[in-house]
């Protein structure tokens, strides 16, 4: 059986008689696992003896265990008792920090069950510009793993004066991007935060090309003093509540605060 990745799931709408028919027994499965216990995130308990249905790469059914019906069934999986459970979302990840490509990556994230990354490769295009990120999603779309596009948003990352940049994001470039990859459904941290702040036009021009998409925007931001006009401007969520006090200051605000392990110092 091939690898069910993003790229082979069709999309609900195109699926939902097959799926209702495997549910109601009418057709076979593409693949049932047998011997499972559920993690089940909606009533908050383990599912014992449970079979699972799954056609066209989606579940189609969760079923007591000795119910499902084996006919036509190409593929029976037996996890002898083990637990299934929703993979585990990264919601900001810069991959070309480990050295890693995605492919590479996939591996050990999957192995400590993050099966979904939100890739802000905003370092590599600070060298390579759009060939960089295009040169990542080639890489990306051959990975186990589900992996989609938060568009870097800040580069060049500082002024000309103190680094030189491969890339140049504008936002023309950036909503080109936008209306091109389909993993493109957010925009990545917005690490000018100042210039958020000051209202600088280059900066607002690209918040705006996500907003119009109805995309959200990543956060990036030190500073209680910004927090209002930062979160004004459309900022979505931040991971740099560096302590309880900006915090609290960015749920107010209405966004939604990341954890992470480590701080902008170490991490």
């Amino acid at each position: 059986m091939d690898p069910i990745t993003r790229f082979s799931v069709p999309p609900l709408h195109t699926v939902t008689r097959d799926l209702s028919a495997v549910a109601a027994g009418r057709a076979p499965a593409d693949l049932l696992i047998t011997g499972a216990r559920i993690l089940s995130t909606y009533s908050e308990r383990i599912l014992d003896g449970k079979e699972v249905l799954v056609k066209h790469g989606r579940i189609a059914a969760v079923l007591p265990a000795g119910t499902a019906s084996r006919d036509g069934v190409p593929t029976v999986y037996d996890v002898q008792g083990g637990i299934l459970a929703p993979g585990l979302v990264d919601p900001h990840v810069h991959i070309e920090s480990s050295m890693m490509s995605v492919c590479a990556y996939a591996e050990p994230a999957l192995l400590n069950g993050t099966t979904t990354v939100f890739l802000d490769n905003h370092e590599i295009a600070n060298v390579g510009d759009r060939e960089a990120v295009e040169w990542m999603l080639k890489d990306a779309r051959q990975a186990p793993l589900t992996v989609f596009l938060t568009v870097p948003s800040t580069i060049p990352a500082t002024r000309p004066d103190l680094e030189t940049a491969g890339g140049d994001f504008t936002p023309e470039k950036v909503g080109a991007i936008f209306d091109t990859w389909p993993e493109a459904v957010a925009l990545g941290e917005k690490m000018d935060h100042i210039l958020v702040y000051l209202g600088d036009p280059r900066s607002h021009a690209i918040i705006a090309e996500a907003l119009k998409r109805g995309h959200p925007i990543s956060g990036h931001c030190y500073g209680r003093p910004f927090v209002p006009a930062y979160a004004a401007a459309g900022i979505t969520d931040t991971h740099e509540a560096v302590d309880r006090d900006i915090a609290e200051d960015f749920l107010e605000a209405g966004l939604w605060v990341f954890m992470r392990a480590g701080n902008p110092d170490t991490a």
